[in-house]
């Protein structure tokens, strides 16, 4: 299987996801936008391209979850 590369500003991203679901069980973008200081649209850009890579399962408006190759990573 080919690795997906993300870059390291996508790895915060996917690291701030998995570090808030450890704590609430629930991941929202605007947690996410808080955690890292970002806008809500950089986020939700973010987001799109991790989901797109396989690394998370998102929708938009919905929660955010780490899939099996994102907890991998």
């Amino acid at each position: 299987m080919r690795e997906r590369k993300i870059t390291s500003g996508l790895e915060d991203y996917l690291e701030a996801v998995f570090r808030i679901f450890e704590e609430k069980k629930v991941v929202r973008a605007i947690e996410i936008s808080r955690l890292l200081g970002v806008g809500r649209s950089s986020v939700t850009d973010a987001l799109k391209k991790l989901a797109a890579l396989g690394y998370i399962n998102y929708e938009n408006y919905g929660s955010i979850s780490l899939n099996e190759i994102g907890r991998q990573k």
